[in-house]
This record gives C-alpha cells, sequence and structure tokens, in this order.
C-alpha cells in the first residue's frame, strides 16, 4: 500500500469515527427527563365481594370509594423528531380511603408516545397516549367479630392500564420547561384477597375500571 492509500484510508478511517461520535451526541442530546406531581382523584367504581366469617358466607355488591389523594412520576424520554417522542414513565399515586386506615396505592409503569406541537418560541401543546402494568396495594380494616379490635388487611395485584394525558409547556431555557398538565389514568378489573385465618375470615373484591384523574405540575430536563 503506497503512502497516498494510507493516508486516503487514515481520513475514511477518521469520518466513520467521528460520524458515529456525532450521531450518538445526537442520540444523547434528544434524551430528556420529565417529573410531576399534583392531586390525584378516582370516582367511585363498582366492586364486588364475597367472602365467608364465623357468621356464615356473605356477597354482593357495593362501590368502592377514594378520598382524593397525590400523584408523583418519572419518566426517561426521548424525542424522536421535532413532534413526536416516546416515554418509560414510572409512578406511585396514594389515595386514603373514607374509612379509618383505608388507603389504594397504585404504581404504574408505562410506555408512553407523546405528540407536541410548537405555539411559539417558548409554547408548546402536547398530548399523550400510553399503557403498561398498573400494581395496585389495597389497605384498610375489618370488623370481623364484635368481640375482637377490628384488624388490618392488605393485598397486591397487578393488572393491565392505559393512560392519556394533555398540556401545555413553556421552555425556561435551552435544557428546562415547565409545563401544566391532565393525566387519566385507567386500570383494568383488580381482585383483592383478604385473609384472616385465626378468626376464620376471607373475602374477595373485584373492583370495575378504576380511573384515576390527576393534575400535575411538571419539569422537564433536556440532555
Amino acid at each position: 500500500m503506497n503512502p497516498t492509500t494510507r493516508i486516503v484510508g487514515y481520513i475514511g478511517v477518521a469520518l466513520l469515527i467521528g460520524s458515529a461520535t456525532s450521531h450518538a451526541q445526537d442520540w444523547r442530546n434528544n434524551l430528556y427527563l420529565h417529573t410531576d406531581l399534583g392531586p390525584s382523584f378516582i370516582p367511585a367504581a363498582t366492586a364486588h365481594f364475597n367472602g365467608f366469617n364465623p357468621g356464615g358466607q356473605f356477597k354482593g355488591t357495593g362501590k368502592f370509594q377514594a378520598d382524593p389523594g397525590i400523584r408523583g412520576d418519572l419518566a426517561l424520554g426521548l424525542n424522536l423528531t421535532k413532534s413526536w417522542a416516546v416515554e418509560l414513565e414510572a409512578g406511585a399515586i396514594w389515595n386514603p380511603g373514607p374509612s379509618r386506615a383505608d388507603c389504594l396505592y397504585q404504581m404504574p409503569l408505562l410506555v408512553n408516545a407523546i405528540y407536541q406541537v410548537n405555539l411559539s418560541d417558548h409554547w408548546k401543546a402536547y398530548l399523550g397516549a400510553g399503557g403498561g402494568a398498573i400494581t395496585s396495594i389495597s389497605q384498610g380494616f375489618v370488623d370481623v367479630s364484635p368481640f375482637f379490635t377490628p384488624i388490618r388487611v392488605e393485598d397486591t395485584t397487578t393488572s393491565l392500564g392505559a393512560q392519556g394525558q394533555a398540556g401545555i409547556k413553556y421552555s425556561i431555557s435551552k435544557h428546562f420547561d415547565v409545563d401544566l398538565g391532565y393525566k387519566l389514568l385507567w386500570v383494568d378489573h383488580s381482585t383483592y384477597h383478604y385473609e384472616v385465618f385465626l378468626l376464620g375470615f376471607q373475602s374477595n373484591v373485584r373492583v370495575n375500571d378504576l380511573l384515576t384523574h390527576s393534575a400535575q405540575l411538571s419539569l422537564t430536563w433536556k440532555f
């Protein structure tokens, strides 16, 4: 190989390395972290229950109710274009119940698609939809017998879920955005099993189509 050929080869390798480095930097530059926090609200949902206690078997239909709570999320996102992005989101939602010590925890793990529209140099509007798995923990007390104090029960279940969201975003700087958004989380039916073995109590509660509304104040950090 003559010196001219070697020089051309070295230049070609250098260009390939520089191109790969540039693409890697472009990919990292499109990453962002999105975190949000705000109140959450759960409308009453239909609940079916059955089981047995020392007095015999029981079953029926009632309402699952929860008081206003709080939701927080953290998402890692990638801007695919100026308009489209994808996110992997994890969060936690806590809503107390209407009765003493009743509460519901929800932990969504979702993949979202986000569509953004530029309104001006600083303002953007966005819409999003996604789906994934929702792990829920239901806690409460049951009155098994008038001769015993209420017993604390708890169960964990995982269900499929879907989410829609919308909001408006303001760019503070090149790397930071703030936004005000709304999220609607739908959770497929969840079944909780409660048992107090020593007192002969068992109960299965199935909650249908739980909806969680939340208003979120958010911060986005762009890499």
